[in-house]
């Protein structure tokens, strides 16, 4: 009998008996050639069943519902992403299947004297059909990867919250919810507040919570320069701390970024509060900044405006520079005998609260902040 008289139902009449000896074969070749699979070996079978089965039901029937193999390939697929795979094996797989299962057409085509046009037919069925389901994989492996993305994203930003929020969090559970969120937690990270936001460019290692009105970044310290510059936007640069106390390196990185944008600090592309401690320590509440300058600076109330802000001036330097007269003056860009008189007046304001070091002090503090308040005013 020759393969020109074979119709579709009885060339898969001739496959169907040898089905359960070609799923074993083809499984074995998978198992040799991709040994991931080897630990799954249920499932493994299982695809390789559904798809030599449907494969003989299309010989018969070119129109046989494929959605249960659909389904299968798109879940092979998935289940490569929830394992964190690419689908390289997975292809390796078909490829391999594919193979064997030519192979076993090519004995049967001899067996059973199939002609060459038949054989055509069949191989063209054979390699477009492992085309179909490869294409079903990789749908799975997207959506599931997409799923993943979103659920990971959410968790990303779930945890820096969690890290720069009010509540301290202890390193047991910062650790649980990195593995979960996929971030390799770093020895020390620092905040980068931003302007307005920025294009995500980074790896795992960054957090970042791009809302507005105040975005910003979580990344490991030391932080690369080149990488702030890159962002393209107005940023400041927290200290570096430890992971669990994140939320007191944002709250000086926007301490910063509101300073600078004031104009108290130099306007700058990238601005690192490791170079404005000082500034930072006296800007950063400004309310108590106002009680203490209130407190320590009360006696210079009872002059004019103008005569109070000279005084200020003179006192600050006199602070600065221990009390020399030639000094202040050269300070000031006023004649030594004015800084005299001044002295004299600040003398009988304060009395002898400028003999005392701790109020000295608290002076100099209150000062310089209305000094570097009145620099962006």
């Amino acid at each position: 009998m020759t393969g020109e008289v074979f119709g579709r139902a009885e060339l898969a009449a001739l496959m169907r008996p040898a089905v359960p000896a070609l799923v074993d074969w083809i499984v074995r070749e998978v198992w040799r050639e991709v040994p991931v699979y080897a630990r799954h070996g249920s499932v493994t079978r299982h695809g390789v069943e559904c798809a030599v089965v449907l494969f003989v039901d299309l010989v018969e029937d070119p129109l046989a519902p494929r959605d249960r193999l659909y389904e299968t390939c798109r879940r092979l697929g998935a289940g490569e992403a929830y394992e964190g795979r690419t689908l390289d094996d997975l292809q390796v797989a078909y490829r391999v299947g594919s193979r064997a299962g030519w192979r076993w057409i090519m004995r049967l085509g001899r067996r059973h004297r199939l002609s060459s046009a038949v054989m055509a037919r069949l191989a063209e069925m054979l390699f477009g059909y492992a085309d179909e389901l490869a294409r079903m994989s990789i749908r799975g492996h997207r959506e599931a990867q997409a799923e993943l993305d979103g659920t990971r994203a959410g968790l990303r930003r779930r945890l820096l919250r969690l890290v720069t929020g009010p509540v301290a969090v202890t390193d047991a559970v910062l650790a649980e919810l990195a593995v979960a969120a996929g971030w390799p937690v770093p020895g020390e990270v620092a905040a980068v507040a931003v302007e307005s936001p920025v294009n995500p460019s980074w790896g795992p290692e960054v957090l970042a919570d791009l809302e507005p009105p105040q975005p910003y970044l979580l990344v490991p310290a030391p932080v690369d320069g080149r990488f702030v510059a890159s962002l393209g936007v107005r940023a400041a640069v927290g200290p570096p701390v430890s992971p669990t106390a994140a939320a007191h390196s944002l709250r000086w990185a926007r301490t910063t970024l509101r300073l600078v944008g004031d104009g108290a600090l130099p306007d700058a592309p990238v601005t690192w509060c490791a170079e404005h401690l000082t500034t930072l320590w006296l800007l950063c509440d400004s309310p108590l900044a106002d009680q203490v300058a209130r407190q320590e600076l009360a006696p210079l109330t009872r002059f004019p405006d103008r005569t109070r802000r000279r005084l200020g001036e003179t006192l600050l330097s006199w602070l600065e520079n221990g009390g020399n007269s030639e000094k202040i003056a050269v300070d000031l860009s006023v004649h030594p005998q004015t800084v005299r008189y001044r002295v004299r007046q600040l003398k009988q304001a304060f009395g002898d609260r400028l003999d005392d070091p701790e109020a000295r002090f608290a002076m100099q503090a209150a000062l310089r902040a209305s000094a570097l308040r009145s620099r962006g005013a």
